[in-house]
């Protein structure tokens, strides 16, 4: 089952499959880019974006009139989700008519092949905000355009202005930031009708326009006067006689567009052109006569409504340097190497595989495609603070490509002892698109296989490119980042309810077994804070 999460409002108390009913988001398992957010729109899923982390995530769902607009963030901006206390705005409904909706959290297994975890809820509000009160609650543009066309002021934004292009028209309307998420419901009056939305719109040389009709839509930008086709769709198109919902998302550089909740393009556009211009509106083709309604252009982020305080969520990295290790110096065997900022002794904790430091700045695994590492394998350092620990490391996987039988498990330790540790490792392997990072828990001298969690982060990390892992740690929550980027939290309590947390006495590398060993993954630049 790849829809494992479901969160909002459906039309009973336990809806048969959440998936097609009422307005919520719906989490699905996207494989090797691990997640994929949707909401509903209409009669099926928009597909806000993927590659969503395994995080601790805000959904709000805030109803109106009829249907629903969707918001979410994370406690820090990660992809796809804006940072805590601003929330995204992800996706309209202006469709569902249900007359008695549920507030509703709904979870199917999350898992794989054993693999087993449980979502973990730490509120649900339910209540009437302000912000949401009003006809277009959070949009900084808006009109009902109860004509089907603008008037001469918005109702939210300011006054339309009109302008003229080779016989086409724009109105346009300019709300003073960029918009995140624009979307309108278009009827259209004959089947030559040619209209579209704008935004990033500048001047008339210079704006994007997502053109629709009853051939297909195509997305355009325009720089300078000269126009330049995105992306084309001829399966989805306008229809006579039907009312569409028309939407754009624009977010950290990436444009979505889709008609009646379909995406309208296989991958999202990269949009680096005039990012900072702040116009949005509708674009009609010369003789073309489309009714618009319900037009809304939301800022790309807006503040979360809080109805209750919400418990600070643990979100803490290391201020301080207590060691640094660039791997220069004498080459040798890492073992009883002290490291160059702390003076601290590298020490193998666990394990028979070995880790060589070439001096010139690399810990390299001691291992090939013909010998991988012998098994999990630790080095680590003494440390002093046991309720913390923040860990990096940059890690270049071996090989060059998919294909050559490479494989990197390597990673990070957090130390208590034999029977306790944490250690947070890559997963790069031919047998499956993108890669992981996991972590492998061993308590009170017990370790179940499955008990491990991991997200799958895509190309992040890939044969023969050094990245950054990063691992903040108490004792009982951890964050892991890549490139600076948050892609994974938990807690070891979501595991193991029941337990202490782990005491950290040590900290260091780790080269893992998880279904294969590694071939010779090169470690370089390992830093502890505090």
């Amino acid at each position: 089952m790849n829809e494992n999460l479901a969160v909002g409002w459906f039309p009973s108390e336990a809806p048969a499959n959440p998936v097609e009913e009422g307005c919520g988001f719906v989490v699905h398992a996207a494989e090797g880019e691990n997640g994929e957010l949707w909401a509903r729109v209409g009669k099926q899923c928009l597909s806000a974006f993927r590659r969503l982390k395994n995080l601790h995530v805000y959904y709000v769902v805030a109803l109106r009139e009829q249907g629903a607009v969707y918001y979410a963030a994370a406690d820090q901006r990660a992809h796809g989700l804006a940072a805590f206390p601003m929330m995204r705005p992800i996706a309209i409904d202006p469709f569902n008519k249900d007359e008695k909706l549920f507030a509703g959290v709904h979870q199917s297994a999350l898992g794989q092949i054993g693999f087993r975890v449980d979502t973990r809820v730490q509120a649900v509000h339910v209540g009437r905000l302000p912000e949401f009160s009003t006809r277009f609650s959070t949009a900084h543009a808006a009109d009902a355009l109860a004509e089907g066309l603008p008037a001469q002021t918005a109702a939210i934004g300011g006054r339309w202005r009109f302008l003229q292009d080779a016989g086409d028209d724009l109105s346009v309307v300019d709300p003073g930031c960029p918009s995140g998420l624009i979307h309108g419901l278009l009827e259209i009056s004959a089947v030559s009708d040619v209209c579209g939305l704008v935004w990033r719109f500048r001047d008339k040389d210079n704006f994007w326009l997502l053109k629709l009709s009853t051939l297909g839509c195509t997305l355009v930008s325009r720089q300078s006067g000269k126009e330049t086709t995105i992306a084309t769709n001829t399966g989805h198109a306008l229809r006579e006689c039907s009312t569409h919902s028309v939407q754009i998302l624009d977010w950290d550089g990436q444009v979505s567009c889709f008609l009646d909740g379909a995406r309208l393009f296989d991958l999202p556009a990269e949009a680096g052109s005039a990012e900072d211009a702040t116009g949005v509106g509708a674009w009609t083709s010369a003789d073309s006569e489309p009714r618009w309604h319900n037009f809304e252009a939301h800022p790309c982020e807006v503040p979360i409504p809080l109805m209750a305080p919400l418990e600070a969520s643990w979100n803490q990295l290391g201020a301080s340097l207590s060691y640094a290790d660039d791997f220069t110096g004498t080459a040798g065997e890492l073992d009883r190497r002290t490291t160059e900022l702390g003076r601290g002794q590298w020490a193998r904790t666990l394990g028979t595989g070995v880790i060589d430091v070439d001096g010139l700045g690399s810990a390299r695994v001691r291992a090939s495609v013909d010998r991988p590492n012998p098994g999990r394998t630790f080095y680590s350092l003494p440390w002093d603070l046991p309720g913390f620990s923040d860990l990096e490391v940059t890690i270049e996987p071996p090989g060059e490509r998919r294909g050559q039988d490479q494989r990197s498990r390597a990673g990070l330790l957090f130390w208590q002892d034999s029977d306790n540790y944490v250690c947070v490792t890559t997963w790069l392997d031919d047998v499956y698109q993108g890669a992981s990072i996991s972590v492998f828990i061993k308590r009170l001298g017990f370790e179940e296989l499955y008990d491990a969690v991991w997200t799958n982060v895509a190309d992040k990390v890939v044969w023969g490119k050094c990245f950054r892992m990063r691992a903040a740690f108490d004792g009982n929550r951890f964050a892991i980042l890549i490139d600076d980027e948050l892609v994974m939290q938990r807690s070891l309590t979501d595991i193991y309810p029941d337990d202490a947390a782990l005491q950290i006495l040590r900290v260091g590398l780790a080269v893992n077994w998880e279904w294969g060993d590694d071939t010779g993954s090169v470690f370089t630049s390992f830093k502890a804070r505090r």
